[in-house]
């Protein structure tokens, strides 16, 4: 018996020895922490492609659809499935949407990792018809008595309801435009007057070219009036769009200026990063053709425009995107509402 002390003597020393030394040795740490997918897929694009439905994109594939789906004002939700690629769905109405009309959609959608992304979305009702329209005159330099105006020429018939006329483009601008249901034919104008004077006479016309008054307002032409605050164009460098609806495709476009490269050397000769921004969205957009990069001189040329001497197209509204289709007019050869002259300012 009195051997055996020892024995368990050494050996719990031993024992507490080598816990202490497995106290004092660095330990494994456990597996990191792996944050795996954190990101909400993000809306791209939505548009109706449909009286019925309106389809949204997202930058990543959709798994699961919530329950939360709404429309408003006045369509109810039919039905939310998955579109013809995993990364869009389609939202069907119980209702036909008005052309033009403006409507908000609403709800929630969760990627394969369970990150959920909600949002509201405006449109306009789908319009089955749009008509093909040219930006064709631009009276940029108004006066009093004549104040800044544009007109635009239809290429091809259909209803003008929900395009959208953009001092700037489409999520960079100054001045939105919505137009409303207008049924237009081949070779008919249009005038929307920028600052109107708040006449009794100031009309749109939807249904009878004649029943406008106002300054420069034309018996042969459907005259709409901006009335959403000041609508001057800017002077002598801009970027105008139009395009199918205010969240859709270009239609048409124009750049305008009067300065060139070498006019600063900070914003590539445009002045300001305000416009060089247009410009550049402009350019990716292929609606207007410019060199790369960019320069003041493939825009349209707007040095000596005044009030009746406006920036126009060609006569027969022929259109290569570029800054060859448009002249300055001589002094008095204003032509809104009808065919431009091909006359040229000579300074």
């Amino acid at each position: 018996m009195q051997k055996t002390k020892p024995t368990i003597f050494y050996s719990v020393l031993l024992l507490a020895v080598n816990l202490v030394l497995y106290a004092c040795l660095p330990q494994p740490l456990p597996p990191g922490f792996s944050p795996g997918d954190l990101k909400p897929p993000a809306v791209t694009s939505w548009a109706p492609n449909s009286p019925l439905e309106v389809q949204i994109f997202f930058d990543e594939p959709v798994a699961d659809i919530l329950p939360d789906f709404a429309n408003n004002p006045g369509l109810g939700i039919l039905s939310v499935n998955l579109g013809d690629t995993d990364n869009s769905i389609v939202v069907t109405l119980d209702a036909e949407q008005l052309p033009g009309e403006a409507y908000s959609i609403s709800g929630s959608i969760a990627d394969a990792a369970g990150n959920m992304s909600s949002f509201i979305l405006p449109y306009w009702g789908y319009n089955p018809e749009p008509p093909k329209l040219l930006i064709n005159e631009l009276l940029t330099e108004g006066s009093a008595a004549r104040p800044d105006a544009l007109e635009f020429f239809v290429m091809e018939s259909g209803n003008c309801a929900g395009l959208a006329f953009f001092v700037g483009v489409p999520g960079n601008y100054q001045l939105r435009y919505i137009f409303p249901p207008l049924k237009v034919v081949t070779g008919d104008y249009i005038i929307l007057h920028l600052k109107p004077l708040g006449l009794a006479t100031e009309l749109d016309e939807t249904t009878d070219k004649t029943l406008s008054g106002g300054a420069d307002s034309s018996a042969a032409a459907w005259d709409l009036w901006y009335r959403q605050g000041d609508g001057a164009l800017p002077g002598k460098n801009a970027v105008l769009s139009l395009c199918l609806s205010p969240v859709g495709n270009y239609m048409d476009a124009v750049a305008y200026s009067e300065r060139t490269v070498d006019s600063d050397s900070k914003y590539g000769g445009f002045g300001t990063a305000a416009l060089l921004n247009r410009i550049i969205a402009l350019a990716a957009s292929g609606a207007w053709t410019f060199s790369d990069p960019p320069r003041p001189e493939d825009c349209a040329r707007s040095t000596g425009t005044t009030s009746t001497r406006t920036i126009c197209r060609n006569s027969v509204s022929f259109d290569s995107n570029s800054g060859s289709d448009w002249h300055i007019v001589p002094t008095r050869g204003i032509s809104l509402g009808g065919p431009n002259t091909d006359d040229v300012h000579e300074p």
